[in-house]
């Protein structure tokens, strides 16, 4: 029934706006039904006492200034008590800024719960690796000449110098950045007389690190003549590649040149046929 000409219509929309009575009460006023007065009303705001503040935008407010301060969706939705995927719809238009504060606190207490948790992995591993050093250390034994002559040529077939059919070779050149087989390269060369004042030797480094400082690492650590050094060869810095060797434990790479040592670089690749032939 079309009602929109009653005359009590204007007088609803009226009281529902001033004095702002409800509907059960425009409806005991007016003797109708709820269909009757919805019809009356259509387009008239309800009084503002009627609209009851949402329970949850307090919680929507901490949300947003939890997230403004760094926090997760996880953890603040754990923070106001709400599932995760309400608290992202409040907090999606917040990117996560990856400085703030709460950032900062979270990775430094994961961190430090990683490094506590591998703690004792790490100390399990180094008893295990010191016990089989030690382990190796005895199954060598003792060191005899023919030790030193074999393992000597073996470093230098790894590390040194090779003679090609287009470029033959007339000297040995080693070059490494371990001292301990330049040790032993160096206790090679003194089997067969070659004293460390007869060598030639020269660093090899990167021009971000100290030259003449690694040359005097090199000349201690080895007991090396430093008048014998030559001048260091330097190698150009690449802004592009990303190094680790750097710091103060970069000491380059040390060369050791043996001149006229022809013959003796024909006795290491004769020690390769020997070893080669064993199949």
């Amino acid at each position: 029934m079309n009602t929109n000409g009653d005359p009590r219509r204007e007088e609803a929309r009226r009281l529902r706006v001033d004095p702002g009575m409800s509907l059960s009460e425009l409806m005991r006023h007016f003797g109708v039904g709820s269909a009757t007065l919805t019809d009356w009303l259509r387009g008239v705001e309800p009084p503002a006492w009627t609209r009851r503040p949402n329970a949850k935008d307090h919680l929507r407010r901490e949300a947003v200034e939890l997230r403004k301060l760094g926090w997760s969706i996880p953890d603040l939705a754990a923070r106001i008590g709400v599932a995760k995927s309400t608290a992202w719809l409040w907090v999606r238009h917040i990117p996560l800024d990856p400085d703030a504060e709460r950032v900062r606190q979270k990775q430094e207490h994961a961190a430090l719960m990683n490094a506590g948790r591998w703690d004792a992995v790490r100390a399990e591993r180094d008893r295990r690796e010191a016990e089989e050093r030690a382990r190796a250390a005895a199954d060598v034994g003792e060191i005899t000449e023919r030790d030193v002559f074999i393992g000597g040529a073996l470093v230098y077939m790894c590390e040194g110098a090779k003679s090609k059919p287009w470029r033959r070779l007339d000297r040995l050149k080693f070059i490494n950045n371990d001292p301990r087989l330049h040790r032993l390269f160096l206790r090679f060369l003194a089997a067969h007389g070659r004293s460390p004042e007869s060598l030639r030797y020269r660093v090899h480094i990167h021009e971000t690190a100290d030259a003449d400082a690694a040359g005097d690492w090199w000349a201690e650590r080895l007991g090396l003549p430093r008048e014998q050094f030559f001048r260091p060869t330097i190698k150009r810095h690449n802004p592009a590649t990303k190094r680790v060797n750097t710091g103060a434990d970069y000491h380059g790479c040390l060369c050791i040149e043996v001149p006229r040592s022809r013959e003796l670089y024909w006795r290491v690749e004769g020690v390769m046929e020997a070893l080669d032939a064993l199949g």
